[in-house]
């Protein structure tokens, strides 16, 4: 049940630009057994191996749930990584080319 909650936090510090603690709260969420776990697993690996677009929505659409929460959890992923042209684990907290 916390996976949930874990996942919430994921994706507002995600959107917020906050990526070191986005990963933390989705390591945390991937602990899980249900369906934000599922996703969390696919989101990290996809932060770590810096996945296609295309693949991670394969691999999310492929999780049973419903379709459109997976969209909208994958559109935010890919706002969010190309937002903050997100590197991970090599993030420097730089947002939008800011100096």
């Amino acid at each position: 049940m916390l996976e949930q909650a874990y996942f919430q936090m994921y994706e507002t510090e995600m959107i917020g630009g906050e990526v070191g603690r986005a990963f933390h709260f989705l390591e945390r969420a991937s602990k899980g057994k249900g369906f934000y776990s599922k996703i969390s697993l696919v989101l990290l690996e996809a932060l770590k191996n810096k996945s296609e677009p295309e693949e991670i929505e394969k691999k999310i659409m492929s999780i049973e749930g419903e379709e459109g929460e997976k969209k909208a959890i994958y559109l935010r992923f890919l706002y969010s990584v190309n937002r903050y042209d997100v590197a991970f684990p090599k993030y420097d907290s730089k947002r939008c080319n800011d100096k």
